[in-house]
């Protein structure tokens, strides 16, 4: 890594994270079994009010166990916003699913509630009604969970909620976002809020789902005195030297979450007088990144560019999914919302380690355009 260089999103670890992994790996405990490895589920299930959490090996390995336990099997419809990474789309079609993509509403810039209600109405009681949805709250931003849950509770559709990029985030009704669905997912990428070096959760409502998971993710091996298997598992299980790190990252999360909504706020004090480009805040965000949509000639491209120029790492808006050469083939749901976040979009750099010289210098650039 460039010492001269901001870079989007880096992570943020102190000594007490180095100290915590130090501790694991003196107590050698290495592999996806430990103290550390429990305590973090535990943790996570108590201060964010999850019912039940198996530690993973990453966000993706969630994303997949959660679609194989919502029943989704080969041919079967899942609704995915298609604003939004491609792995919840890859999940999908990991069970051999058939995803169908979805477009934002403009006010979270989430999967659209009334495109949802509008597409199960539809469908409803046809060989097409889809098994599943998929609702990512992107960029820390919560959809609107309370109602889409209602919805999928009506036409008994199971709800997987891609919180990836949004623990400590909120719904309108105060509720930890990843714990509303049926299922849940975290990710401890790097670039998240917190993070194990990697790695990730799944969020489960009912505690036989989650045994059915945590068997899943560890080979499907059933209890015998030897190697017994009768489906097919997975090696998805999180370390117990990356738990240790991520439980030390879990202490402070009330500190990192505090200094991701203070870099909000010095953005938004430093760029109001910068009528051509507009941020998203949505009521119970966690702050994880600065998106704003940009009403310009200069294009999102060329800004980037005059980033790339000043060694500041900023990047574009998530490619809708509907667009992507590799799902060339699947259905979409809705109008242009999404492609026009994709036009206009970029987001800033936003680690919890940004300081305010390297503040100076992202804001030096929006300033001379």
């Amino acid at each position: 890594m460039s010492p001269d260089r901001i870079y989007f999103s880096p992570p943020y670890i102190s000594e007490t994270e180095i100290t915590a992994v130090t501790e694991t790996l003196r107590q050698g405990w290495i592999a996806p079994v430990g103290p550390q490895l429990d305590l973090l589920e535990q943790s996570l299930a108590q201060k964010f009010h999850f019912p039940h959490v198996l530690a993973l090996n990453s966000g993706t390995a969630a994303l997949h166990l959660a679609v194989r336990l919502a029943g989704v099997r080969a041919g079967d419809r899942v609704i995915v916003g298609s604003f939004t990474f491609v792995a919840a789309a890859n999940a999908v079609r990991y069970e051999q699913g058939v995803p169908v993509f979805m477009d934002s509403e403009p006010d979270t810039w989430n999967l659209d509630p009334g495109l949802l209600k509008s597409y199960l109405s539809e469908q409803a009681g046809k060989p097409t009604s889809p098994k599943a949805v998929i609702v990512t709250h992107i960029f820390g931003q919560p959809a609107k969970i309370n109602e889409i849950a209602d919805i999928c509770a009506e036409y008994g559709v199971k709800l997987i909620e891609d919180a990836a990029e949004a623990l400590g985030a909120t719904s309108t009704t105060g509720q930890f976002v990843g714990g509303v669905g049926d299922f849940g997912v975290l990710s401890f990428n790097g670039n998240k809020i917190i993070t194990s070096g990697g790695g990730g959760a799944l969020i489960c409502k009912h505690a036989e789902d989650h045994e059915h998971a945590k068997h899943l993710a560890s080979q499907a091996k059933v209890s015998a005195n030897h190697y017994l298997h009768e489906e097919v598992g997975y090696n998805y299980r999180l370390s117990n030297v990356l738990a240790g790190l991520g439980l030390a990252q879990l202490s402070r999360f009330d500190a990192i979450l505090e200094r991701k909504k203070a870099v909000f706020d010095d953005y938004h004090q430093a760029l109001e007088s910068l009528s051509w480009l507009t941020p998203k805040v949505v009521h119970g965000a966690n702050c994880w990144v600065y998106p704003c949509v940009m009403d310009h000639e200069m294009g999102v491209d060329e800004l980037i560019r005059r980033f790339e120029e000043a060694n500041i790492e900023a990047r574009r808006f998530w490619r809708p999914l509907h667009l992507q050469p590799l799902f060339s083939d699947a259905g979409y749901v809705g109008g242009s919302v999404a492609e026009d976040l994709f036009r206009k979009g970029i987001c800033l750099p936003s680690g919890a380690g940004l300081t305010s010289e390297e503040m100076e210098r992202v804001v030096e650039v929006l300033e001379k355009v």
